[in-house]
């Protein structure tokens, strides 16, 4: 019996900020799908100061990190 394991790999951008929101775009890899997604999200939603063009993820907890996701 094999075990498929799918991984799901969220990548954000910040398109614009406002007073209250960020305005980004998030690219998600599904197996060998890719989609992006428009979405504002609140500034309280980020760990760190959210700036325009910074990059972002989602940990496989749903957890929001800012940077980059560090290689294995």
């Amino acid at each position: 019996m094999k075990t498929i394991f799918i991984i799901t790999l969220v990548l954000g951008e910040i398109l614009a900020i406002t007073n209250t929101e960020a305005h980004v775009i998030l690219t998600i890899t599904d197996d060998d799908k890719i989609t992006h997604v428009n979405k504002v999200l609140s500034l309280e939603d980020f760990p760190c100061v959210p700036y325009p063009n910074m990059l972002f993820y989602y940990t496989e907890r749903g957890t929001l990190r800012c940077g980059e996701p560090e290689p294995n």
